[in-house]
């Protein structure tokens, strides 16, 4: 079932993370107002210098007004990204996919741009996998223990 916004409409390139990549995803601001939540892990499946895609048993509201910010280490990098959620869609009933178009300044897409272009070229070289918080076994499963 397609949630919203199902255009395909990106203007970067994106990088498919098989395996995915763990992440940390917290709302960190709804309408301007600053929040202090707490995190859940989800799933990194794609990524580019403009947003990325990502997998979770959380329903999340596509608003332009709620930013999430999602933690992560690649490529013996932490990184920090800023976004909000611009499409949604149920992959079963209790798996959900979204698609976040990035938020922060230009000097921040230019760093996700750098470690991303590394990861890519390292993924064409090297089948092993580089450093980084990425998962080992089933996705689904994954993501409904973390869901319990």
């Amino acid at each position: 079932m397609v949630v919203a916004g199902t255009d395909q409409k990106r203007q970067h390139f994106r990088v498919q993370l098989h395996p995915p990549l763990c992440s940390d995803m917290t709302i960190v601001m709804v309408k301007g107002k600053t929040l202090e939540v707490g995190s859940a892990e989800v799933l990194i499946v794609d990524i580019g210098p403009g947003g990325l895609r990502f997998q979770t048993c959380l329903r999340l509201p596509v608003h332009p007004e709620i930013v999430l910010q999602f933690e992560t280490d690649v490529m013996s990098q932490s990184i920090q990204m800023y976004g909000n959620v611009v499409r949604c869609h149920q992959l079963d009933e209790s798996v959900f996919e979204y698609g976040v178009q990035f938020t922060m300044d230009e000097e921040r897409h230019a760093e996700i741009a750098r470690v991303f272009n590394r990861l890519a070229i390292r993924q064409k070289k090297a089948p092993h996998l580089p450093s980084g918080r990425f998962l080992i076994g089933d996705p689904v499963a994954y993501l409904r223990s973390k869901e319990a």
